[in-house]
């Protein structure tokens, strides 16, 4: 009895100290830590993979190689990747996907798919950004300093989103706005201007194509009018008559983010008609203004009263590049579908959605401004 006992005891051992039986090892694994997909002239999927050893997990210090393939799926495209290199590639989990400008144009969904079938594809913290050209010719510089170019993106994205001039998604966020029919979205836009990789904005999206870009100056102010706002959103804007080049006609200042206050309302007339209110209270503390240091009463009033005025006009410009896009980024769909549910099934949104009436307004406060004072 008792050698039955110590037999039952050595075997649960062994069951339970045993690896799993289809555990993938890691030892020849190579990391994808950032891709980039183009369509060829012949209509091909033109895939830009940079893949760097994970041999010690750290792929900050590994060297990377830059691979490229063309096929008529992505899954094709990365198997004959697969031909041009030793080991098992494996995608980051932090990593980078990029889509260049002519792909976007004709639908990003068909490239995206695998990826959400894909069980071990990661997808909770993998970036995106569409490329205003070739997004493969931008992981052909393959270091930027002393960083591995997939990993220099990833870091430049992470720092826009904290200053706002990105709003922030991944790959698992952005399958729900993708296939909403009542809510668009937006993605970071690059560009490569020599050797340097540029932030050009945002790429607005209609559906799963791309339609037309906001601006760096236009995006931060368009994170906050969609509430998705980060830690720091800051603006220069021209208050005095002067020289354009003087930078005493100038301030920058700051919002101050956690008592920034939104509200949407959306609301429909007796005669149908779609009307939008969107109102942005914007407490900010000035960080620099050459001219005076803010110390009067009447020059907060009158800065609150100038910045307020040029914010809403920004507002305006924004939400008619948005309507102009067929881009609905702020969800006025989706307010419809949930509240006026038998409006929206009467209109064809493509067509309504340019005819929505927005009232943005945009209030400045300052409530501070720098140690001067």
């Amino acid at each position: 009895m008792k050698k039955k006992r110590i037999g039952l005891f050595f075997f649960s051992l062994a069951v339970l100290l045993s690896g799993c039986w289809d555990q993938d090892s890691l030892k020849d694994a190579r990391l994808a830590n950032a891709s980039a997909y183009d369509l060829t002239d012949q209509g091909e999927i033109q895939q830009t993979l940079e893949i760097v050893n994970d041999f010690e997990g750290n792929q900050g210090n590994n060297d990377n190689e830059v691979h490229s393939a063309a096929g008529r799926s992505v899954r094709q495209s990365t198997d004959r990747i697969r031909t041009k290199v030793t080991g098992d590639v494996r995608f980051f989990k932090y990593g980078l996907i990029m889509y260049g400008k002519k792909l976007a144009q004709h639908d990003i969904y068909p490239y995206l798919d695998v990826l959400y079938r894909e069980p071990d594809y990661p997808t909770s913290h993998v970036k995106l950004a569409i490329v205003d050209g070739l997004a493969g010719k931008v992981l052909e510089q393959k270091k930027v300093g002393n960083l591995m170019v997939g990993e220099f993106i990833i870091r430049k994205i992470k720092s826009l989103e904290d200053l706002c001039v990105f709003p922030e998604m991944t790959l698992e966020k952005l399958l729900p706005p993708m296939l909403d029919p009542g809510q668009d979205f937006v993605l970071p836009y690059l560009a490569l201007e020599g050797e340097d990789i540029a932030a050009q904005g945002i790429a607005m999206f209609h559906g799963q194509k791309f339609t037309g870009s906001l601006d760096t100056e236009q995006s931060v102010l368009y994170v906050l009018l969609s509430g998705k706002w980060n830690k720091t959103a800051r603006f220069v804007k021209k208050v005095n008559s002067g020289p354009d080049n003087d930078p005493r006609n100038y301030v920058t200042y700051e919002a101050n983010t956690q008592r920034i206050k939104r509200k949407l309302k959306v609301g429909v007339d007796q005669e149908g008609r779609i009307n939008v209110s969107l109102k942005l209270k914007l407490p900010v503390t000035v960080v620099e203004y050459a001219d005076d240091h803010v110390q009067q009463q009447n020059t907060i009033q009158r800065l609150n009263r100038e910045l307020s005025e040029q914010m809403t006009q920004d507002a305006r410009q924004i939400i008619q590049k948005l309507q102009q896009g067929g881009c609905d980024a702020f969800g006025i769909g989706r307010q419809l579908i949930a509240h006026h549910p038998a409006l929206w099934k009467s209109l064809d949104w493509n067509d309504a959605y340019a005819n929505v009436r927005f009232q943005p307004e945009v209030s400045v406060d300052i409530i501070g401004s720098g140690v001067l004072n």
